[in-house]
């Protein structure tokens, strides 16, 4: 009944978070709005502040001609275009900020809505310069980035929409400032000016701009930082069930202690003499090792030596680094001779009543009798230095990765291969070709 109140308790917190998440996404879909208007014809009750000036090609050299008249909704830009300029333009200048340095970020905003009217066909240019500090130059309004896009408005919907990926980086500017080319990228987020230009082959003569401003809509949250807030939500919450489970189990574990106690004295002498392991041969056909059936005497026997006598036992396990990669490359047999060789190399230089097994693959154990851990780890370093040094095959070096842990009186040998192989896997964590020892630490009572 406990184990259902708690499932229970885990589902409802689950099932909260669910619907929480969906509402969030849903909110964030359909609300969450955030919309800034740039009213040209009144920048002061604007809800973007900014400062309107007319442009042409005079500072181009050009001889074209600009007039504003301000409405109560809009600024009418009349120009005559005329020649004396490659490309004559005219137009107005949006300065937002101090014009130069300190603009507005707009990088929040994911949509602008662009309300110019032409009197007459022909493109326009709409012009968003952001200020780069490795790129802009003091006092020199040229150095601002173009960000553009040029658009037809008697093609477009009325007002034109248009998102921040649609925009570019004018090929023109970038080459007349020797902008590298990792900086040659879209960037919103401090625009101190607008500029909104007659297009490009503008026809010579007279035209007008009728320009009511732009809106940018965006979200009060970034999507990113709405999905990292929900993945913090739901990893908090799982830590949460995990703390509940932790204390469920501790509970739980200390009602069965002596049950599972009697259990795992069971379970050791049955993994020891697992009938698979009576029924296999003793030795490794390859390397002439001890296999894990043959493993099992030697270990019982030094279990009943830690227990009677105290004579401490430790675990050598050695693990061939980066041997797929020779069997993949070299072939089997290569491999095979990696074996062979590595293990007389270790019988060599290990003691008679040291035993050598194969593990399986390219993994050995080492079981050393009446070795302290301390012991165990210097035969393992001279072992890895050994293998280091010598060349068991002609292609390539090989070197081995160790773990070492030390038996403990009345311990499981599963926990004692468990702690060795976690070791080992700390050797090649930390980059292989080398010795880990694992501590042991008693559970608290």
């Amino acid at each position: 009944m406990e184990k259902i109140y708690a499932l229970f308790r885990m589902n409802i917190l689950i099932f909260v978070l669910l619907v929480a998440t969906v509402i969030a996404l849903f909110a964030y879909q359909y609300g969450l709005d955030e919309i800034a208007q740039l009213n040209i014809a009144d920048c002061n009750n604007s809800d973007i502040k900014c400062a309107v000036q007319a442009e042409t090609d005079s500072v181009d050299g050009g001889s074209s001609m600009v007039n504003l008249q301000w409405t109560d909704s809009s600024i009418v830009v009349d120009y005559e275009l005329r020649e004396g300029y490659a490309y004559p333009y005219a137009g107005i200048k949006i300065y937002m900020g101090d014009g130069k340095v300190r603009g507005k970020d707009l990088s929040g905003f994911d949509s602008m809505f662009v309300s110019v009217k032409p009197r007459g066909e022909g493109s326009v240019r709409l012009y968003m310069r952001g200020y780069d500090s490795e790129i802009y130059r003091e006092n020199d309004e040229t150095s601002l980035k173009f960000n553009e896009i040029e658009f037809f408005p008697l093609d477009e919907t009325y007002p034109a929409v248009f998102v921040p990926k649609e925009f570019r980086v004018a090929s023109w500017w970038v080459a007349q400032n020797e902008v590298n080319v990792h900086k040659a990228y879209v960037d919103l987020s401090n625009i101190p000016l607008i500029e909104i230009q007659t297009g490009t082959n503008a026809p010579l003569g007279y035209g007008t701009l009728e320009i009511k401003g732009i809106t940018f809509k965006g979200k009060k949250i970034k999507k990113v930082d709405l999905v990292t807030i929900l993945v913090a939500v739901w990893f908090v919450t799982f830590l949460i069930i995990l703390i509940i489970r932790f204390f469920d189990y501790s509970r739980e574990r200390a009602a069965e202690k002596k049950k599972r106690e009697e259990l795992e004295k069971n379970l050791r002498a049955l993994e020891i003499e697992k009938s698979e392991y009576e029924r296999s041969s003793k030795e490794d056909p390859l390397t002439g090792c001890l296999n894990r059936a043959g493993f099992n005497n030697v270990l019982m026997r030094e279990q009943e030596n830690l227990s009677k006598n105290g004579s401490p036992v430790s675990f050598v396990i050695l693990d061939i680094d980066h041997f797929k990669d020779v069997n993949d490359t070299y072939g089997h047999n290569v491999g095979d001779e990696v074996l062979v060789g590595l293990s007389k190399l270790i019988q060599g230089k290990i003691r008679n009543t040291d035993a050598l097994v194969r593990w399986g693959g390219e993994e050995f154990v080492i079981l050393c009798g009446d070795t302290p851990i301390q012991n165990a780890q210097f035969l393992a370093e001279k072992l890895r230095v050994a293998i280091e040094k010598t060349p068991l095959i002609k292609q390539q070096q090989v070197t081995c990765s160790f773990g070492i842990a030390e038996m403990q009186p009345d311990e499981d040998p599963k926990k004692l291969f468990d702690r060795a192989d976690r070791a080992l896997y700390a050797s090649k964590e930390g980059g292989r070709n080398r010795v880990t020892s694992a501590t042991f630490k008693r559970a608290s009572r």
